[in-house]
């Protein structure tokens, strides 16, 4: 045989081997040894019983880089995330609640305000208010309104 014909050989032989590689690679088996250790391999042991895994295993090459991946158990995941919807839930619902209590409570004291009017002092005096003070309060009542009552 020539050079020439060696090479040429030689290329129809890689080209033969390398088309076989993906077949041969399709198949993926895990198991577990007698320590606990969890293997991988693309053939199943002779000492342990082995699950072929190919059929859970996506590409890893796909088109839709930004899609989430199926991963064959990602229920710890999930329950991560439905765990922070709920918190995020709860504190705007929290958040909701005291809005409308500090709205309820400018909106009663507006009204009073804007009512026939007296105060108590802390010995439970009756004193008075001049009318400046008390429009000063009635204004700082109705920007807390319109803050928290939308």
């Amino acid at each position: 045989m020539n050079k020439h014909m060696r090479r040429h050989l030689l290329l129809i032989l890689i080209a033969a081997l390398t088309w076989q590689l993906p077949a041969a690679a399709e198949e993926l088996y895990r198991w577990v040894d007698a320590d606990g250790k969890v293997h991988f391999g693309d053939r199943p042991p002779q000492d342990a019983e082995a699950k072929s895994i190919a059929d859970e295993l996506k590409p890893i090459n796909f088109s839709d880089a930004a899609g989430e991946q199926d991963y064959p158990d990602n229920r710890r995941a999930d329950q991560i995330a439905q765990e922070y919807r709920n918190q995020k839930r709860q504190q705007q619902q929290k958040q909701i609640r005291h809005q409308q209590l500090v709205c309820k409570r400018a909106q009663r004291q507006l009204k009073i305000l804007k009512g026939r009017v007296y105060f108590v002092d802390a010995e439970g005096n009756e004193t008075t208010v001049s009318e400046r003070e008390r429009q000063a309060q009635a204004r700082a009542l109705e920007a807390q309104i319109r803050q928290y009552c939308g």
